[in-house]
């Protein structure tokens, strides 16, 4: 059976709008998106999960990003897929205002344009960003995703300012830059990921070594 034949007329519609190839879906078989099953897609370099359990808000869509987000519910989540698989930057910043390091990703790799961007965004409210590493991938969304979930349990609920809307800020931790550095260099050890193009402002980082506060619930955080 081909993949064409697991879409409704409603989903090839959706997956047209939106310029997804059907070569980058994965037959789910029923399935929910596990780790497993994320594997297994990245190893096929596909980025759309199809024929999957169905979403808890629709039980008529059955396309999961690998993240794990519905694209038919939240739209804004096919471009982070989409990214999964293009080239970047991956970049590591800290806010000493607020105790926070933020990972994320750029096409652009230049300092100044990134820095400025960053003070700009006023992530979690702050406006101190400073840009402290960057590296160069060709996988940008897939590196990316991996590196946030490696620091998961440091996660900081903090909510930004985007296209004139708030969004949660899923980019943002409470742990030293140290603590980051070491997520990377264990992604890279495990993955076999190739970067180039790194740079790290070492005369600074040590002002960015803050506490490691895991979360342990919505409200509460341990210092690790």
């Amino acid at each position: 059976m081909t993949i064409k034949h697991l879409l409704t007329k409603e989903q090839e519609t959706f997956l047209k709008k939106h310029k997804i190839s059907s070569e980058l879906l994965f037959d789910a078989e029923g399935g929910d998106i596990t780790e497993d099953l994320q594997k297994s897609m990245t190893e096929a370099d596909k980025v759309i999960a199809c024929n999957t359990a169905a979403c808890s808000e629709n039980d008529t869509h059955t396309l999961k990003t690998i993240g794990g987000f519905c694209p038919q519910c939240d739209t804004t989540k096919i471009a982070a897929a989409l990214r999964e698989l293009k080239p970047g930057y991956i970049y590591i910043s800290g806010s000493r205002r607020g105790g926070l390091i933020k990972i994320g990703s750029s096409n652009e790799g230049k300092s100044k344009t990134l820095t400025l961007n960053l003070t700009t965004a006023r992530d979690g409210g702050y406006d101190d960003w400073e840009l402290l590493f960057s590296a160069k991938t060709a996988t940008l969304g897939r590196v990316e995703r991996m590196f946030q979930d490696k620091l998961s349990e440091y996660k900081a609920a903090y909510q930004h300012e985007k296209s004139g809307k708030l969004q949660n800020g899923g980019e943002l931790y409470r742990c030293a830059y140290l603590k980051a550095k070491e997520a990377y260099l264990s992604l890279q050890e495990e993955e076999q990921f190739e970067f180039t193009q790194i740079s790290e402002k070492k005369h600074i980082i040590s002002e960015y070594q803050f506490k490691n506060l895991k979360i342990k619930s919505s409200t509460v955080v341990t210092e690790a």
